[in-house]
């Protein structure tokens, strides 16, 4: 296991096209990114030592299978270096069944029901500074939390529920390059990954395009990926979420 602590949801932080644009400026800038929606599909593997289960969620079942989630990033920059948080927050809950039908007459259909009940929140603390125009170097620390229950039952008959959750800390280290192409229309890349933490790996990325709707408010749209590995922990892991993501900036 590695040695210190982790962080998230965000140090794969999208740095704000806005403030990247006025790094020369010596006067505080803001810029607020709520809401913001991530619809990932969830697949991997999550347990400890009563067993493993096998997680596939895809993104339709997240749409229709969403309990609760929200997301928001702030971002506050004074010429060169950058200050941000990012949250991420994710509650879904899925229901399947399936059955078999055996060929011998005389044996009964086969019913299984599998109920997943999985939480999952990423949070970033990070800072940045901008060794050229448009390129920001990034470190922070990212917290994990993810909680996974899951209920087993055969022809009505209750399996032992295989139960795993667990807090990470992670130190991250990344890169961040922005690029306005005119007026209107931008680019963000973001990178990360973990250099030391709770997990054995724990990196992102982030493409957004930027389209600005006004001097205040902008459009974020894109694909966002993260991929999280702990086989050394009492929880053992290994998830990746990816998929599209959209979102309102304000800046001030």
């Amino acid at each position: 296991m590695k040695s210190v602590s982790l962080a998230a949801l965000t140090s794969m932080t999208m740095l704000s096209p806005c403030l990247a644009q006025s790094s020369e400026s010596e006067e505080w800038e803001y810029l607020l990114v709520f809401p913001m929606i991530w619809t990932p599909s969830i697949t991997g593997t999550s347990g400890n030592s009563d067993g493993i289960v096998d997680i596939d969620i895809p993104f339709d079942n997240i749409v229709s299978n969403l309990n609760f989630g929200i997301m928001g990033d702030f971002y506050a920059q004074k010429g060169k270096w950058l200050l941000g948080v990012r949250a991420n927050y994710l509650h879904i809950k899925s229901s399947n069944s399936s059955t078999y039908k055996p060929k011998l007459p005389f044996l009964p259909d086969i019913t299984t029901t599998i109920d997943l009940d999985a939480t999952m929140s990423l949070n970033d603390l990070f800072a940045g500074y901008e060794v050229t125009h448009g390129l920001v170097l990034l470190t922070g620390v990212r917290h994990t939390y993810s909680k996974f229950n899951v209920d087993i039952g055969v022809n009505e008959y209750d399996i032992p529920s295989i139960n795993s959750s667990g807090h990470q800390f992670d130190w991250l280290v990344g890169l961040k390059y922005a690029h306005w192409f005119n007026q209107d229309w931008g680019l963000s890349l973001t990178v990360d990954t973990s250099i030391a933490g709770d997990n054995d790996v724990n990196r992102g990325l982030n493409l957004a395009g930027m389209y600005r709707l006004s001097n205040l408010n902008n459009i974020w749209f894109g694909y966002r990926y993260l991929n999280i590995q702990n086989d050394s922990g009492t929880t053992q892991i290994d998830v990746t979420q990816q998929g599209p993501m959209i979102g309102w900036a304000f800046s001030f």
